[in-house]
């Protein structure tokens, strides 16, 4: 799979080989990694990935990086494929540093592509920290509605038409 390019961003999907190095912190020789990447929310989903036994297609974790530096400055994906209802859940992330240059947003506006351009996804999912009032307005501008709260989380819903 190639790049997608949105706005400022590339979305640069991750191999297995990368996300290894990813999970386990330790950069290749190759990698352009912003000073705090990976966080350690970008770890999960990566060992995630390194572990699958079935490749998720488009449906992986993907890599932000500002076409201005060219450094990785955190992680965007799927929790997997679509469900048989069609539903996809997503989450992203980054290094502070790159927080307020709308790279979010360009990042969720990517995954939403990926789910466009495939067959099937009838909603896409995502949920933030209750105090994270930043990641709620990315999800927002992207269209997404707050269909419940608890506690501690928003929880966020877009759905896709047909």
């Amino acid at each position: 799979m190639e790049n997608l390019k949105i706005k400022a961003i590339d979305l640069r999907p991750l191999t297995r080989h990368e996300a290894s190095r990813v999970a386990a912190g330790k950069p290749g020789g190759q990698d352009n990694w912003a000073e705090g990447f990976p966080r350690a929310e970008d770890s999960g989903p990566c060992a995630r990935l390194v572990a699958a036994t079935v490749d998720p297609g488009p449906f992986g974790v993907y890599l932000i990086v500002p076409r201005s530096s060219g450094q990785v400055v955190g992680s965007a994906g799927f929790y997997g494929p679509p469900s048989e209802s069609g539903e996809v859940t997503i989450g992203y992330g980054m290094v502070e540093s790159a927080w307020g240059n709308g790279y979010g947003t360009a990042a969720v506006a990517g995954l939403i592509e990926v789910c466009h351009a495939y067959s099937g996804v009838t909603t896409v999912n995502a949920d933030t920290d209750l105090e994270n009032i930043a990641s709620q307005r990315v999800l927002e501008k992207n269209g997404f509605e707050r269909v419940r709260a608890t506690e501690t989380h928003c929880y966020f819903a877009l759905k896709l038409v047909a």
